[in-house]
C-alpha cells in the first residue's frame, strides 16, 4: 500500500476531517479499497450496489450510506498538506 492509498484508507475508516460512511468499518474499508484502488472508485461501487439494492426492493435499507457532506477531497488535501502553524 502506498501513501496515497493509505490516506484514502484513513478517510474511509473515519477521520476528523469529514463524516464517515455508515456501515463501513476498517476491515471493509481496506477490502473494498484494495479491490477498487481509490475513494472515487469505492464511491462508484457503493452507489452501484445501493442502486441494485433499491431496484430489488425500494423499502430495503442500503448496506453503506454515503453522507451528503462526505468531504473526501478536502480531507485528502489536509492529509497531504496539513494546515500547520509554525512556532518559528
Amino acid at each position: 500500500m502506498n501513501q496515497k492509498e493509505f490516506i484514502d484508507l484513513c478517510i474511509l475508516c473515519g477521520c476528523d476531517y469529514t463524516h464517515s460512511i455508515g456501515g463501513m468499518g476498517p476491515v471493509t474499508s481496506y477490502k473494498i479499497l484494495k479491490e477498487h484502488g481509490t475513494i472515487e472508485d469505492v464511491l462508484e461501487f457503493i452507489n452501484e450496489k445501493n442502486k441494485e439494492t433499491l431496484l430489488e426492493d425500494p423499502n430495503k435499507k442500503c448496506k453503506y450510506n454515503i453522507p451528503k457532506d462526505f468531504l473526501y477531497k478536502e480531507s485528502r488535501g489536509l492529509f497531504i498538506e496539513p494546515d500547520v502553524i509554525s512556532d518559528k
